[in-house]
């Protein structure tokens, strides 16, 4: 067995019960504590784009990259007397549904586990080896708090699922369902670990990608050798290149985006996870998932918060205060028919746009709990 050396940190998150042996309950935020802190403290109000608060939160420091998220630490005595350890991850109690396993360091006594979706139950067992000899070390639950759902890779940049944000009339975004973030196929190649993550842990099916073809290399979408036109998460993901502009709503290509939108809200619909990203995962991505969100119903501010938590990651600050052409996408919503953002939004994406309002309802149905 490979043994892969992981992270060690102990990080002040979690609450744990039972010893060595026995059962743990493990719980704690695995939100990134700058970003949870910027959304908490920061109000912005409806139709004023003067102002901004992201500068004081991107320059914090933390122990990990700012665009990924705080681990659950488990911990448990080692005596010293493994070879060799590994931690699997179960999404049943009977523990046969594996979601992953760790290879660990047989000195290990902890370690950290990443990516769950919060407020759901994980199980987990630690085994130690010696030769042939396996045996429990320790064993537990998993729980993750915090709805902010920011996804740790190797080598992606600024992903993160689209859950958990509230709506106005109080309904919560499912997670996943819809998941935002940088290019996989030109700068940023995939790790395994990082496809294993997106196929098999996260389950995406569609890889919707928005680059343009002036971003090609000189390929075609025949041939299977080009950086842009294929999904590097393999046969079992569908892969769709659909070009968009981005903040001009009022100059959109009303056939580029309907497709697009349609084929997402197709896959949401039938249970089907999507991937949706341009290059940086910030501006044509940023104004898709604007649409999305505010025809579910999520709040003026919390879509900006969203935009600006790009800041976050490697691909730099965006202001909501400062980029004209974000400010130029709300304002043209706000002038869009409709008592609330949502309607507005629903008014565009109907009227403009061209998506019949049944399948807006089914996309809302699927997507709010």
């Amino acid at each position: 067995m490979k043994l892969i050396k992981i992270c060690l940190a102990a990080i002040p998150c979690l609450v744990l019960a039972g010893c060595n042996g026995g059962s743990q309950k493990v719980t704690g935020n695995m939100e990134n504590a700058v970003a949870r802190q910027y959304l908490e403290t920061v109000t912005y109000p409806d139709g004023n784009y003067e102002e901004t608060a992201i500068d004081g939160f991107d320059t914090l420091k933390t122990s990990f990259r700012k665009d990924q998220p705080a681990p659950l630490v488990i911990h448990w005595d080692n005596d010293g007397s493994w070879n060799y350890q590994f931690l699997v991850v179960t999404t049943d109690k009977k523990m046969q549904d594996t979601l992953f396993c760790q290879s660990l360091e047989g000195l290990a006594d902890s370690a950290c586990v990443f990516n769950l979706v919060p407020d759901r139950t994980y199980w987990f067992r630690i085994n130690g080896g010696k030769g042939k000899k396996v045996k429990l070390v320790t064993k537990g639950t998993l729980t993750a708090e915090g709805p902010l759902r920011m996804i740790r890779t190797d080598a992606l940049h600024n992903v993160r699922d689209m859950g958990g944000w509230k709506t106005a009339d109080g309904k919560t975004l499912r997670y996943g369902l819809l998941f935002r973030g940088g290019q996989m196929n030109r700068q940023d190649l995939p790790s395994a670990m990082d496809i294993d993550l997106m196929t098999r842990q996260l389950g995406i099916k569609a890889d919707v990608d928005l680059r343009w073809d002036s971003e090609l290399n000189g390929g075609t979408p025949d041939d299977p050798s080009d950086d842009l036109y294929y999904t590097p998460l393999g046969e079992g993901v569908e892969y769709a290149h659909m070009p968009v502009n981005l903040y001009d709503p009022g100059n959109a290509d009303k056939a580029q985006w309907n497709k697009m939108l349609t084929f997402v809200m197709d896959h949401v619909i039938a249970g089907k996870p999507c991937y949706i990203h341009c290059a940086a995962g910030a501006d044509r991505t940023g104004t898709t998932c604007f649409l999305l969100e505010g025809l579910l119903g999520v709040p003026e501010q919390s879509l900006s918060q969203e935009y600006e938590l790009t800041s976050f990651s490697t691909y730099g600050r965006r202001r909501r205060n400062e980029s004209v052409a974000y400010k130029n996408l709300v304002t043209y919503i706000l002038n869009c028919e409709g008592e609330t953002i949502r309607d507005k939004v629903e008014n565009y994406i109907t009227g403009y746009v061209g998506i019949p309002k049944e399948k807006v309802e089914a996309f809302r149905k699927a997507m709010l709990k």
